[in-house]
This record gives structure tokens, C-alpha cells and sequence, in this order.
């Protein structure tokens, strides 16, 4: 990979699950775990870690199996939700992170949920960010593209179309070309997008889907999470909407919204100071102590 412009974090590696998976680990204090998702890599919190490390917070970042700097096997029916979710487990338990806030964006949401929900003693809180807590069917071009078997993974692997599309789409404001190169820059080739293809698949659109009753469950604990929960969503993102996340909020008992402002689907690169803002307050708040 060529340098990683404006990430100017240490490289840390630990063998999970047989794989490699890279994280950074900047900062000490109470631990927040920052978890990406499609087809993001740890990268996209750039922003925010400098402030919360300012304000006395470790960050964990890692990039998941399939993703950024971390392992990148092959086969798609390596990646299940699943998986991901007992890797995250497995680096949790290696670096014997306690008394986390967990943040999840995208695939990150279902997945870092997924760890708090069987971990619940070991949460402190969580922060969501424009991501599916429930079943949901992906938005109608998605869904024809980019849930259909080999079809579906020649136009990811082959043509990196997810890719040219969600980082056409994904951001609100314009980035700058060598940003757009790191975000680029871990699949390179169609063997490297194993994982990329993966996602959209398990997306569980239908009762029948091997996901389906996992994100029903997960819906159904978070309407019992009494633990305080900050919920962000962007305006101007195309796959999740203000009122989905106003919905999570509402939907947990201890739960706060706040909507931000002209930033889309990779609200991290919008709007990461802003975000970081709020967490701080959040976490510092009478609420959390």
C-alpha cells in the first residue's frame, strides 16, 4: 500500500482466528472500540481518534478480516456475520479490553452489537452510527446488483463496482483525491474483494436468510439494553435515513439521538471532529458517570 495519508497511527498485527487482522491502539483510559464496515477500513475514523485520545480515551480500531490492512482470504463463504462477530470476540479477549463503549457504522453496527449483546457485562455503552439493527432489504438497485451469487460477485470482484459506487455516493462532501486513494488502496484486485463481495449477501432481506433470526434477536435484546446508548445519523445519506436512527433511539430505553448535519453514509470522513465532540460529551455526561 503506498503511505497512508494523514494516518499517522501504529501498525499493530495479532493472529485471530488463523488470520492477521490489524488495529490500531492509540491512547490510554476507558477503551472505545471503533468498528468499520462496507467497504471501509479502520482509516475512516482518522478524525475522530486524535480528539478522544486528547480526551483520555483508548482507541481500538480494527479492520476486519477481509478488510484494510488485516488478512484477505479468498473464498466468500469464508465471511458470515457470525464469523466476524467471534473474531471481534477473539481480539477483544487477546488485548483484555474491559468496560467498553462500543461504536458501529455500517457492517460495524451488527457486528460490534453483536459482541455487546453476548458481552453485556463488559459494556459500558454504545454509540451507533448509520447502520440496521434489524432485518432490512437493501435499497432496490442494491438489492438487483449485489445479492445474486456469481452474478453479484463479478460485478464486485471483477468490475469493483460497490466500491466505485459507495465512494461515489457515500460521501456528502468532496474529499480530496489522496484520501480517496487510502480508502482505494487495500483491494486492488478482484481476489483481494472476497470480502467486500460478501456483505451485501448477508444482508438478511428475508425470513428465510441464514442472518434473518440473528438481527431479530438483536432488535428484540436492544429494546431491553438499559445501558445509555447515543445514536448518530447523517441527513444525507441514501441507504439509512434520520428517522431510522431517531427509531433506534426511541426504540432503546436509555437512548439518545442527534442528527448530523450535511454528511453522508461515511458520516466519519464528513463530519469525524464532530462526532468525536459528541461522544465526548456523551461519555462525560451525568448519564455515563
Amino acid at each position: 500500500m503506498p503511505d497512508r495519508y494523514e494516518f499517522p497511527f501504529k501498525q499493530n498485527y495479532l493472529d485471530i482466528d488463523g488470520q492477521r487482522m490489524h488495529y490500531v491502539d492509540e491512547g490510554s483510559g476507558p477503551v472505545v472500540l471503533l468498528m468499520h464496515g462496507e467497504p471501509t477500513w479502520s482509516y475512516l475514523y482518522r478524525k475522530m481518534i486524535p480528539p478522544l485520545v486528547a480526551a483520555g480515551y483508548r482507541c481500538i480500531v480494527p479492520d476486519l478480516i477481509g478488510f484494510g490492512l488485516s488478512s484477505k482470504p479468498e473464498d466468500e463463504s469464508y465471511y458470515t456475520l457470525k464469523r466476524h462477530v467471534a473474531q471481534i470476540s477473539e481480539l477483544i479477549g487477546k488485548l483484555k479490553l474491559q468496560d467498553m463503549t462500543v461504536v458501529g457504522q455500517d457492517w460495524g453496527g451488527p457486528i460490534g452489537l453483536g459482541y455487546a449483546i453476548e458481552n453485556k457485562t463488559n459494556i459500558r455503552s454504545l454509540v451507533i452510527l448509520n447502520t440496521l439493527v434489524a432485518p432490512m432489504l437493501l435499497p432496490g438497485p442494491f438489492r438487483l446488483l449485489f445479492t445474486h451469487g456469481g452474478f453479484s460477485s463479478f460485478l464486485i470482484r471483477r468490475l469493483d463496482l460497490m466500491r466505485k459506487a459507495a465512494f461515489m455516493s457515500g460521501f456528502h462532501k468532496k474529499i480530496d483525491s489522496r484520501v480517496k486513494q487510502q480508502y482505494l488502496a487495500p483491494h486492488p484486485t478482484p481476489a483481494s474483494r472476497a470480502g467486500v463481495a460478501a456483505f451485501p449477501k448477508l444482508v438478511p432481506g428475508r425470513p428465510n436468510h441464514v442472518n434473518y433470526d440473528y438481527m431479530v434477536n438483536m432488535s428484540e435484546t436492544l429494546k431491553k439494553w438499559d445501558l445509555p446508548v447515543l445514536v448518530m445519523f447523517s441527513d444525507k445519506d441514501i441507504a439509512f435515513k434520520v428517522a431510522d436512527g431517531q427509531n433506534i433511539a426511541k426504540m432503546v430505553p436509555n437512548g439518545r439521538f442527534i442528527k448530523i448535519r450535511n454528511a453522508g453514509h461515511f458520516l466519519q470522513e464528513d463530519a469525524g471532529e464532530e462526532l468525536a465532540d459528541n461522544m465526548i460529551e456523551f461519555l462525560g455526561s451525568e448519564v455515563w458517570t
